[in-house]
């Protein structure tokens, strides 16, 4: 086994202080004299995050890493399981966007300047939670018009970043089953024709933003077919 070099020992170590994984630093050779990134921003929506930080032109770095844990893990632990979610590569930007993540849930990020091989310690950490889902549709009725067909009908929802919705179906008490998309905010109808006598439909709605944000499920109906 080769003995460790002082630059290793320095990582190490410093892991160990920042309750870090080791697996965190594995693209990079950590050196302590590179700048910290301490001071930056971040503002949270429904499924993204948008940071913001000072450049660092004159800090003599090549870019920036971002870590993150995994959505609702680890967030009030002292050992976060970081991992690394993206790279910066160029010292004159300033901004950074994490998208694609879960509704009202909570994540842990943290930053290091790189340069050519070499990767800071861990920054600034950062607690973020994202928005909740937003309002539901407000009315939501539903009507069986012939033998094997049931037809939905709701108001459509006033927030105009709404691109469609998700009709849900549930037979006889069972699972929640996606069965269609209706891709118009404007839209208000589906006819459903996969319907057979004497079953218990349940129907809901959820609106999905242009983000894949969604709204929560508008109330259930319940229809016994004849």
């Amino acid at each position: 086994m080769k003995n460790l070099t002082p630059i290793s020992l320095i990582a190490i170590s410093l892991l160990l202080l920042n309750g870090c994984s080791p697996s965190a630093l594995m693209n990079h050779q950590l050196d302590p004299k590179l700048p910290k990134l301490n001071n930056v921003k971040a503002i949270a929506s429904n499924t993204s995050v948008a940071f913001e930080w000072q450049p660092l032109s004159s800090k003599g770095v090549d870019g920036i890493n971002i870590y993150r844990t995994d959505s609702n893990k680890y967030v009030n632990s002292q050992t976060k399981e970081l991992k690394i979610i993206g790279t910066v590569k160029s010292k004159f930007s300033s901004h950074y966007v994490d998208s694609g993540l879960k509704q009202n849930s909570q994540y842990t990020y943290t930053f290091t300047t790189i340069k050519g091989g070499f990767e800071s310690p861990h920054g600034q950490i950062i607690k973020v939670q994202t928005l909740p889902p937003f309002e539901g549709i407000t009315f939501f009725q539903g009507f069986q018009r012939a033998k094997n067909v049931i037809k939905l009908i709701w108001r459509p929802h006033i927030d105009k970043r709404v691109k469609m919705y998700k009709i849900e179906k549930s037979i006889n008490n069972g699972q929640w089953k996606w069965i269609a998309s209706i891709k118009n905010r404007m839209m208000s109808e589906y006819i459903d024709t996969y319907v057979a006598p004497n079953n218990t439909y349940t129907y809901r709605v959820i609106a999905v933003g242009f983000d894949d944000s969604i709204s929560r499920p508008s109330k259930s109906i319940v229809i016994r077919t004849r």
